[in-house]
């Protein structure tokens, strides 16, 4: 990190400095969530078994998803840290260890996807249909997955170092060239073949290399990479049990989002697929909202710790602050768009009239739980901040598993499918009651101290 971003993580106002490390992230996250929203609008236009295989795709591609943030956002939070102690040699070190993870995860997703995925989908259906459009889609995603590894950890890399417009334009140049590239693969226009399913997937591959190609241009040129230091470096346990500290709890997270979904895909499908395809839509929307967050989070983040370094304990509370009230506004925005608007959301979709019915209520109870997410995210972000998986880590599990997941088995042949939303809208607002009593533990230990 150069001598002027360092002045600016010190010195700059929290709320500007807050808003131009966060909005290029949010952008960047939005267009992350586009990738899904975009294949899935097209795909909707194939049929309704086509959407009914993206969805049971889902889980799998979060799974991927969460080993490139995990180990992003660990090298974020320990590269921001380091470059805030002035330590360029380690920083350097850091970078270089990303690079090995990243492809050390991809071997091992290879070796899934040619063992696991054939036999995936006659888990959830028998339609033979569905089992083929949602193979042919997936197979491709996850062997190509090298693409989006390296896609997020160069934007997490670009985030510590304060550049947040640059990791912005790896995102978004991808998201771009997915949504022009989707239509034309999907449908064949332009003298191109109609691939169908197979198009979405190819199209969203062509995009994240894209962004990879970008991403290592602006690292080399910004010269992130101290080549001095380079001819050096050896594995380094603790470095990689620094990464792994920060970044598995991020990891479980997504790995508990998408066990979540494999089990709610179970029990929706026993009431109908059109069930299924709701709960797909739905948790791209939310996601949507949720996302936001994400980035904001992801801005957060590296402020917090940088000042943690330099032990400047008012910024850091600042900080904290500001992104709370944020996460309120931001959420509050999200839950009165779903309570007021949910046919409208929905039918953007080419959806059938027994998911309109489903999902009308659904979206409106689900939405009561938006704000309480939002505060929860963003204070294990801040647990991560501060080096604390295992705080992080409670918080999601209570998010995803140990409240709602118990609600819904017991209840569900009772209360029928809405136990599901409303035992979502339970874990939220308990887990942000110990989210709070966790963060006072963190002001009084860590914050408190510096």
């Amino acid at each position: 990190m150069n001598e002027i971003d360092n002045n600016h993580m010190e010195t700059m106002n929290i709320k500007k400095l807050s808003l131009k490390v966060s909005i290029p992230m949010v952008i960047s996250m939005i267009s992350i969530a586009l990738y899904g929203i975009v294949d899935t609008v097209f795909i909707s236009n194939i049929g309704a078994n086509a959407l009914t295989a993206i969805a049971l795709v889902f889980p799998i591609q979060n799974l991927i998803t969460a080993i490139a943030l995990g180990i992003g956002i660990g090298i974020n939070s320990l590269l921001a840290k380091t470059l805030g102690e002035k330590n360029n040699k380690k920083a350097t070190e850091i970078i270089i260890h990303g690079f090995i993870l990243v492809f050390i995860s991809w071997i091992f997703i290879l070796i899934f996807s040619f063992i696991g995925l054939e036999n995936f989908f006659g888990m959830f259906t028998k339609n033979k249909q569905i089992k083929e459009l949602g193979y042919s889609y997936l197979i491709i995603l996850s062997t190509c997955s090298i693409g989006s590894l390296y896609q997020i950890l160069f934007e997490k890399i670009l985030e510590a170092h304060g550049k947040s417009k640059e990791s912005m334009i790896i995102q978004f140049s991808g998201a771009v060239i997915n949504l022009i590239l989707d239509p034309i693969l999907i449908f064949g226009y332009f003298g191109m073949p109609s691939l169908g399913i197979k198009g979405a997937a190819i199209s969203s591959v062509i995009g994240q290399f894209a962004g990879v190609l970008f991403g290592l241009i602006i690292i080399l040129k910004n010269k992130i990479i101290e080549r001095k230091y380079i001819n050096n470096i050896v594995i380094n346990k603790e470095i990689v049990k620094d990464i792994y500290k920060v970044g598995i709890p991020t990891m479980i997270l997504e790995a508990i989002s998408s066990v979540i979904n494999l089990i709610l895909n179970k029990i929706l499908i026993s009431f109908s697929e059109a069930a299924v395809s709701l709960w797909g839509i739905y948790e791209q929307l939310q996601r949507f909202v949720l996302i936001i967050i994400y980035g904001l989070n992801y801005g957060m983040i590296p402020i917090i710790a940088y000042n943690w370094g330099a032990k400047i304990k008012s910024r850091v509370e600042e900080c904290i602050k500001y992104f709370i009230k944020l996460s309120i506004i931001v959420t509050l925005i999200g839950a009165l768009i779903f309570i007021v608007l949910p046919k409208q959301i929905i039918s953007f979709y080419d959806v059938t009239e027994e998911i309109l019915q489903i999902g009308i209520p659904a979206f409106r109870i689900l939405a009561l739980s938006f704000v309480f997410a939002g505060c929860s995210l963003v204070l294990s972000a801040t647990f991560q901040a501060f080096g604390n998986g295992t705080y992080s880590l409670i918080i999601n599990l209570c998010r995803k598993i140990v409240i709602a997941l118990p609600i819904i088995l017991i209840f569900k042949n009772a209360l029928g499918i809405y136990v599901i939303w409303y035992a979502f809208v339970i874990a939220e607002i308990l887990t942000t009651i110990i989210a709070i009593k966790l963060f006072r533990n963190v002001q009084k230990n860590i914050i408190e101290k510096m």
